[in-house]
């Protein structure tokens, strides 16, 4: 005689419970968790990072017209020095795509790069040959091409060419400072438009007022910044310079007349990890909160081993690419960086987002 089969559905919840306590199965976070963690996000994150950058900007447009205004070594050098506080501040929050940055394409005409057809030296030559007084409204730069309106532009203004070139109030002098002055003004209509109106959007998502349906799709766009810069990072400031071993190309590096694209990348990089762990609902504490401590202990892990090898690597990229150990240290940082985009991605499935089209495809 048979004997009758004991019921499955015990089994299963045992299996499960064993899944769960072993961290497998993670529950999506909740509505409040996304609201809380976007909150801290934009308050702790993002909002003062745009809120440096409108800061050393204004500094930096002020810089430029001191040296119109005399232009000597000391002013010129105080120029640079502005740029580079400006750029920094820039790079800090360069990962951020999303938002008021969008608007009038300001994230292009903030920093159009790569330029692979050198649209920047070509308009610019365009202008510094014809010196139409009109190009030296800021009002004129927001219907120009978006390679003479930003930092590029402004750095080949400022780090190459000779200091006789900005004498006597010249036109390229003038027009070092309205390109400054135009990137002053994006950079505080940015950080107004988040505090005034963005920020309320991403907190009540879900209300007739916001462009979300809900938190969780609000918290696409912050994932989207934590992700994506990930892959432009090695494609594009690694790979895309280093070519291969045998023929570097530094001149493809971002920022080399500025001679800064190591320190880009190091910004590049810490200011991912603080968006992942540096803030107090971060997507670190959601990893663990789902019970992925060992999944958020890995990504924690390679961003500490990615900030250690950046500070390694010698700059600047135009002399210390053609040394073999730089090439063999920014090799492994790719791949390290490959590594961490694979995790970053599995972390999103742990937390059930979906990141759909990403913005930088076709770079």
């Amino acid at each position: 005689m048979k004997q009758a089969s004991s019921p499955l559905w015990p089994t299963l919840l045992g299996a499960a419970a064993l899944l769960t306590l072993s961290g497998v199965l993670h529950a999506a976070p909740s509505e409040l968790q996304w609201k809380n963690h976007n909150q801290s996000l934009v308050s702790e994150h993002i909002i003062p990072r745009y809120q440096h950058l409108a800061d050393s900007s204004a500094a930096l447009a002020s810089s430029t017209a001191q040296l119109c205004q005399q232009p000597d070594q000391a002013h010129l050098d105080a120029a640079q020095q502005a740029f580079h506080h400006t750029m920094d501040d820039w790079q800090s929050v360069q990962h951020i795509q999303f938002g008021p940055i969008e608007n009038l394409m300001r994230n292009f005409s903030m920093q159009f790069w790569p330029d692979k057809k050198n649209l920047i030296g070509k308009q610019l030559n365009i202008l510094l040959e014809q010196q139409n007084p009109d190009t030296l409204e800021t009002a004129a730069l927001y219907k120009a091409s978006i390679g003479v309106k930003g930092l590029p532009a402004l750095e080949r203004l400022l780090f190459t060419g000779q200091l006789d070139e900005l004498d006597n109030n010249s036109y390229r002098c003038q027009l070092t400072h309205t390109i400054a002055a135009y990137i002053a003004e994006n950079s505080a209509a940015t950080v107004s438009e988040w505090q005034q109106e963005y920020s309320a959007s991403v907190l009540q998502a879900g209300s007739e007022e916001s462009y979300y349906d809900d938190h969780q799709e609000a918290a696409v766009s912050m994932m989207k910044s934590l992700v994506e810069p990930v892959e432009a990072i090695r494609d594009q400031k690694i790979l895309r310079p280093l070519a291969d071993a045998e023929k570097v190309r530094p001149r493809r590096s971002e920022s080399w007349r500025s001679e800064r694209s190591v320190r880009n990348i190091q910004l590049n990089i810490v200011s991912l990890q603080n968006l992942y762990s540096g803030n107090e609902n971060s997507v670190d504490l959601l990893l663990r909160q789902q019970g992925a401590a060992a999944q958020a202990d890995k990504i924690s892990a390679l961003f500490n081993e990615l900030v250690t090898q950046m500070k390694n690597v010698s700059g600047p990229f135009t002399t210390s690419l053609y040394q073999p150990e730089t090439v063999v240290q920014l090799q492994q940082i790719s791949a390290a960086l490959k590594q961490l985009d694979q995790e970053l991605n599995a972390a999103m499935q742990t937390l059930d987002i979906q990141l759909g089209f990403n913005s930088r495809d076709g770079d």
